[in-house]
């Protein structure tokens, strides 16, 4: 599709000294430059502007002061209470006060409203929901409760069930695995790939520590999707002793520990085993910013996603198109380190969010952009209706009809401000350490090289049990 842009230039196109007088100009240009201004100043701080204090409260490591931010985003007076009413943006912001909470570690209050914004949040189906819909979704006119995504929906749950294991809490644990299961089995019935495998990963150490060891592998062998993991060598080693499940990647880990003359256990039952499985939820995944894009460019990425007749963008005083564009954030979290009792243990990592948020983003972007220029072209439509109507009124009535076109396409254009929320605190990375430990004390040692931040944890395992130590550093 080629389509040649010519720009307006009032002065050069029409007679202003002719056509009217200077008073009647100038309150012809005041109309039109009032129009413009007053849609751009018609909206309130939007939730984006809104969390840029409690993000700077994050970046310097005041998490108490972000949390008291976000109580006011919720309507509330503290972090122990839950909003009444669940309208607009305040599912968004108890996922976002729940990293924070997992973050000073209050894990029972962070569970609470994780899974209380659960059951509030709307689901953005990338697979099925139609251009207009995601239209009216990403402009600020008509977003109301925030939509999470797959990626998003899988980690939140992912998420719950690491506040449930550090609680101890396996039934707990059990519940969310069974709510992953449910959304992660509901994204490939409409064949939108799986991401989170970190939540495969919880999922298994959930239900081997209850004693279904082969639901356990299943999970492991999702987990292992990825690519190895050294920390499941022993794990599934032991539990496919008694369990008959094997699928491809469980074969591999086997075959490959027995080439590598790793010893696994061979005799006897499989009972759990005490052992301090560290879970690290480290930065802050990309972010969405208000993005301008060319007309030219922006057609060419919508492609087949663009309804409505381009052509009206000729006339359009506007050349580029404003859309939500996904940006990096500045996560200085990147790494964690573990020691328990002066010995360190590796650290793996299990998932990386924020690429599964990029590649999804990117599955949608040309449908935004092409939603985007259909309600270009909506508001370049009315306009051209009123350039008619000026036209066929004759003399003076040209110019103004001209005059309000483009103050209308002016202020429709403004009130299309993009919608740039996200869950900006969702971890960028999961990584995990795990080993057996004889039961009893042990004191175990935490250090994240990239935000200085290091604590010693005590801690006392039981016979035949675990601990879980959920470090979250969304810096």
């Amino acid at each position: 599709m080629n389509i040649r842009f010519r720009s307006l230039s009032l002065g050069r196109r029409v007679g202003f000294a002719t056509a009217l007088e200077p008073p009647a100009r100038r309150s012809l240009a005041f109309f039109v430059a009032g129009s413009v201004l007053l849609a751009l100043a018609s909206g309130c701080a939007t939730y984006s502007e809104r969390m840029l204090e409690v993000h700077a409260h994050v970046d310097r490591g005041d998490y108490e002061s972000a949390i008291e931010d976000l109580n006011d985003l919720l309507g509330v007076d503290s972090a122990d209470e839950l909003p009444d009413s669940w309208k607009g943006d305040r599912p968004l912001a108890a996922l976002e006060r729940g990293v924070l909470l997992e973050a000073v570690e209050d894990f029972e209050a962070s569970s609470r409203d994780l899974g209380a914004a659960d059951e509030e949040l709307e689901f953005l189906d990338l697979k099925t929901d139609a251009i207009g819909q995601i239209g009216r979704y990403i402009y600020s006119d008509s977003a109301t409760t925030y939509r999470a995504s797959p990626t998003e929906r899988l980690a939140l749950n992912g998420l719950n069930m690491a506040n449930y294991l550090a609680l101890g809490d396996l039934s707990g644990a059990a519940v969310e695995s069974r709510r992953y299961t449910n959304m992660r089995d509901y994204l490939a019935s409409i064949d939108l790939e799986r991401t989170g495998t970190f939540g495969a990963y919880l999922s298994g150490f959930v239900f081997e520590h209850l004693g279904e060891g082969n639901r356990a592998l299943r999970y492991y062998e999702e987990a292992l999707e990825g690519g190895h993991l050294d920390s499941l060598v022993e794990p599934v080693g032991r539990l496919a002793r008694l369990n008959p499940y094997r699928g491809p990647r469980i074969e591999a880990l086997l075959g490959r520990a027995e080439s590598e003359g790793v010893r696994l256990a061979t005799s006897g039952s499989a009972p759990a085993v005490p052992e301090i499985l560290a879970i690290f939820a480290l930065g802050r995944v990309p972010h969405k910013v208000p993005e301008r894009i060319p007309l030219g460019a922006a057609i060419g990425i919508a492609g087949h996603w663009l309804t409505g007749s381009a052509a009206l963008l000729e006339r359009s005083v506007f050349k580029v198109v404003v859309y939500p564009e996904l940006v990096e954030s500045p996560s200085l979290a990147r790494e964690g380190r573990i020691e328990i009792d002066g010995n360190p243990i590796e650290v793996e990592l299990v998932s990386h969010l924020g690429a599964d948020i990029r590649r999804e983003y990117e599955l949608i972007r040309p449908r935004i952009i092409g939603a985007a220029l259909s309600r270009m072209i909506a508001r370049a439509a009315v306009a051209e209706g009123a350039r008619a109507a000026g036209r066929e009124a004759g003399g003076a009535g040209e110019l103004v009809g001209l005059l309000a076109a483009l103050a209308t396409e002016g202020s429709l254009v403004a009130l299309d401000r993009p919608d740039t929320r996200s869950w900006t605190f969702l971890p960028e990375r999961i990584a995990v350490a795990r080993t057996r430990v004889r039961p009893g004390r042990h004191r175990v040692g935490i250090r994240i090289p990239g935000v200085a931040e290091s604590r010693s944890v005590p801690v006392d395992v039981p016979e035949s049990g675990f601990v879980v130590l959920l470090i979250t550093v969304p810096r």
